[in-house]
């Protein structure tokens, strides 16, 4: 995606016409719909970021400093098939991508951006592999996983977009404690 188009879609900028006016509205119906490889390419041009098409395994984009990046819709982090109980803990995966930045990012329904965290892997490894030999030992799927409260009490995470509007509220109206959380952390914002 071309810096303008990230800009119609974020709303800094306007479409020209009708047709890039309907060409943006489907965008955002798409992003609305969990299409990875699209939210991916959208996050990674927003930050500026080589967006890399790659498949499981690799990255999803990769920083100008050429570090990696992998994609994860939050809250949570979540490697898929991240660990593998037949190899030992440093063939794993995740050990692999101990030099990689995840880019967690959250989406309203209707597929606009609410935040977009960068959580290096490292700060999160230990807890990773904790989980992964937990469910190790349980058996089945073995797809490490750390919740947001962990990666929100990382010192190494920074905020690089977030849209307050966006927050969702409890009944009462109170923004949720997640949302909070973000605004007390880093904040590096995206230039547009």
């Amino acid at each position: 995606m071309d810096s303008k188009m990230v800009k119609m879609i974020i709303g800094t900028e306007e479409p020209r016409n009708e047709i890039e006016k309907e060409y943006i509205e489907f965008i955002k119906k798409q992003l609305s719909y969990d299409n990875n490889k699209l939210r991916e390419d959208y996050v990674c041009s927003l930050l500026g970021y080589e967006p890399s098409y790659g498949g499981a395994g690799y990255p999803d984009g990769y920083k100008p400093d050429g570090t990696p990046v992998d994609n994860k819709s939050g809250p949570n982090i979540i490697f898929p098939d991240g660990a593998n109980k037949n190899l030992p803990v440093e063939e794993w995966a995740i050990s692999k991508k101990g030099n990689w930045d995840c880019l967690v990012q959250k989406f309203t329904d209707d597929g606009e951006l609410i935040y977009v965290a960068e959580v290096p892997v490292s700060c999160i490894m230990e807890e990773l592999v904790t989980d992964a030999k937990k469910k190790i030992n349980a058996g089945g799927r073995v797809s490490p996983s750390v919740s947001s409260a962990v990666w929100r009490g990382k010192k190494e995470t920074r905020i690089l977009y977030k849209n307050p509007k966006l927050y969702e509220r409890t009944k009462k109206g109170i923004v949720k404690k997640v949302y909070r959380d973000i605004d007390n952390l880093p904040y590096t914002p995206v230039k547009f």
